[in-house]
């Protein structure tokens, strides 16, 4: 570390002390000592922004804080931009310049458009020649990037932000899943129970990451509890705000369901017998050919005797799989719900429908077709070994109907 570099880090932490004693005076000053720095570190001048609220300086708050926003979307950070425009928004409703700002530079996939000059800033604030260099090309944030500047605007304006203590929870297992949550800065811990009913800590979540996507998308309960175990500032994004931005940004829709296939039928995918032998690099091939389909409250999904050329993820909603039997009349196989696959059966054997499959509500699924399928069995033959082992599994509680073994799914 160069000798400029711990003369920063050693003011910081001076300064930090103070700060940590209230001695908010002492605090700023450091502050304001390595505030040249801050197009390398804008946690410098987004400390003197906190400083100055704590000491009721609230336009001074502002503009440390529009300093911080500043460099923040330079460097590319743009949900950390998010979160200090939602701070001075907080302070100052009339700043929405700030929030114009981050949605004029992060459009087109996160780049500035090729032949565009370099951005302007938000008015009466220089940011560093440091940040400005780097304000050329964007990193990637999944989700936001793939916003065009209206449809950005739209989101910010409805992303709410909260700073969470240690040890308090953000959602509890069983709550409503209507948020999706990103990290801006500390740590969260996913918490799960034990045989015992003790919590244990499943997994620590950092900087950037995102949580709460599978109860967003699918209006499922939340599967676990999410705990802060650090100071923390996270974003939320809930369901009806972007369902009244969908009215208005109706590609808003598109950009989801892209997000949706990458966060969670990723994972659904990478934990599913079936697609298990697919490296992550298969798995997204997979992704870019899936498409959705929605069915009505009691609308017939798949038939009996019908083709079957296709599998299915329940995206939202809920299933029952059934047979009619001569003697007792229509016997319901399985429910099935978000996150469980139907249609596999068929798929891999090229008979016809055994079953039939019913939506129980409004239901939403992802399909998989039989060229893609296909296309998986050829590169990994081990596939077909494993769509064997399901199907014999599958088919262990079978039942006579018309003298046709009939399969618990389709």
């Amino acid at each position: 570390m160069a000798m400029e570099e711990k003369s920063v880090s050693a003011v910081k932490d001076k300064a930090e002390g103070y700060f940590s004693k209230g001695r908010f005076k002492e605090a700023l000053e450091a502050y304001e000592s390595i505030r040249p720095y801050s197009g390398k570190d804008p946690r410098i001048v987004l400390r003197i922004g906190d400083i100055c609220r704590k000491m009721g300086k609230n336009d001074e708050a502002v503009n440390a804080y529009k300093q911080a926003a500043n460099v923040f979307i330079l460097q590319g950070f743009v949900t950390k931009a998010i979160g200090v425009c939602k701070i001075i928004m907080d302070i100052d409703p009339s700043q929405t310049a700030v929030q114009q700002k981050i949605a004029e530079l992060y459009s087109k996939k996160g780049f500035v458009a090729k032949g565009e000059k370099s951005p302007q800033v938000v008015q009466g604030v220089k940011p560093a020649e440091a940040a400005t260099e780097q304000a050329a090309k964007f990193p990637r944030t999944p989700l936001f990037s793939d916003l065009t500047k209206d449809e950005l605007l739209a989101i910010i304006g409805k992303v709410k932000h909260h700073i969470i203590s240690p040890g308090v929870f953000i959602f509890r297992e069983g709550d409503k899943g209507d948020s999706i949550y990103i990290i801006n800065s500390g740590t969260v811990d996913i918490i799960g129970k034990d045989k015992k009913g003790h919590d244990v800590t499943l997994a620590t979540l950092k900087e950037g990451d995102f949580f709460g996507e599978f109860g967003f998308f699918s209006n499922a309960k939340r599967e676990a509890s999410v705990r802060g175990s650090s100071p923390v500032s996270i974003l939320e994004i809930i369901k009806g705000d972007v369902d009244a931005i969908i009215e208005k940004h109706k590609r808003v829709a598109v950009v989801l369901f892209d997000f949706y296939k990458e966060r969670v039928v990723d994972r659904l995918m990478a934990l599913s017998p079936i697609f298990e032998p697919l490296t992550p690099a298969d798995r997204k091939t997979v992704l870019a050919r899936l498409t959705s389909q929605k069915f009505e409250q009691g609308v017939n999904i798949v038939k009996e005797g019908e083709v079957g050329d296709t599998m299915y993820l329940i995206k939202t909603g809920e299933v029952n799989v059934w047979v009619q039997d001569p003697a007792k009349g229509k016997v319901v196989m399985a429910t099935l719900s978000e996150g469980d696959f139907f249609g596999e059966i068929a798929l891999a054997t090229a008979r016809p429908r055994v079953a039939n499959v019913t939506a129980v509500t409004n239901t939403e699924l992802i399909l998989f077709s039989r060229p893609m399928i296909k296309d998986i069995l050829v590169k990994y033959p081990a596939v077909k070994n494993v769509l064997e082992d399901v199907i014999k599994t599958r088919v262990a509680g079978v039942i006579k109907i018309k003298g046709l073994q009939s399969a618990a799914l389709v």
